[in-house]
């Protein structure tokens, strides 16, 4: 039976997102304009994922200045607000660009009557520009880390997103490109997953947290080969 709806992730799959290498970049430009030493600084934005991704240190500015105390700095608030600016530019930058497939598909499963959720893992500044973008209006339930307080893979995400699609897990599919051990995390409440695979550089260079190392189910190489898998039929 043809899949009613499909869960997809952000970073990776509708989007490419950084490099290794840009998003290193990026965070020296932050720390350069924080005034904040590097290499501490650099460190803990990587050991703080998840507390940045579940809320825990706040919105943007109040997010920048908890790290900098951490880090023994002491930033005035004109520095903050223009690294917090800086930051929410960062990643609108990445944000207004989706894949070129995205629009023309989630158009197509809107069409078609297929329920369109998304669960990305995120720091406050994804949720704060969503509003702002145009492609990702057939998105019907898309559900931020930040904002829900949890990452992936845990159960609610997909559960919550489940009830806000009208759907039954047998009825829908994930696609992601397996970071946060989410293809294993939607099977665990019986979605089915598919991992999206662009090809070698996205794979081995595009960033990915904690990926499902171990998980072998299906993939697809394009977005657009999930088509003959939907339907918006009851």
């Amino acid at each position: 039976m043809p899949y009613r709806g499909v869960i997809f992730d952000l970073y990776g799959t509708l989007i490419d997102g950084w490099t290794f290498e840009e998003a290193d970049r990026r965070v020296r430009d932050l720390a350069e304009a924080l005034g904040a030493p590097l290499k501490p600084f650099l460190e803990l934005m990587e050991s703080t994922y998840t507390e940045r991704a579940t809320g825990q240190l706040g919105d943007v500015l109040p997010m920048l200045r908890e790290l900098c105390l951490k880090v023994g700095h002491r930033p005035d608030d004109e520095t903050l607000s223009r690294a917090a600016e800086l930051r929410v530019a960062q990643f609108r930058e990445v944000l207004r660009s989706p894949r070129p497939e995205v629009p023309s598909l989630l158009a197509t499963l809107r069409d078609r009557g297929v329920r369109v959720g998304l669960i990305t893992d995120c720091s406050a500044e994804t949720p704060r520009l969503w509003p702002e973008l145009g492609w990702n209006l057939p998105v019907e339930a898309p559900l931020f880390s930040w904002v829900e307080g949890r990452r992936k893979p845990d159960p609610e995400l997909y559960l919550k997103a489940l009830r806000l699609l009208h759907l039954l897990p047998e009825d829908c599919l994930y696609v992601g490109d397996g970071g946060s051990q989410e293809l294993s995390g939607a099977e665990a409440v019986g979605i089915a997953a598919r991992r999206i695979l662009y090809g070698n550089h996205l794979a081995l260079e595009h960033m990915r947290y904690d990926p499902d190392q171990s998980w072998s189910g299906e993939a697809v190489t394009s977005l657009s080969e999930i088509l003959p898998l939907v339907s918006g039929q009851s």
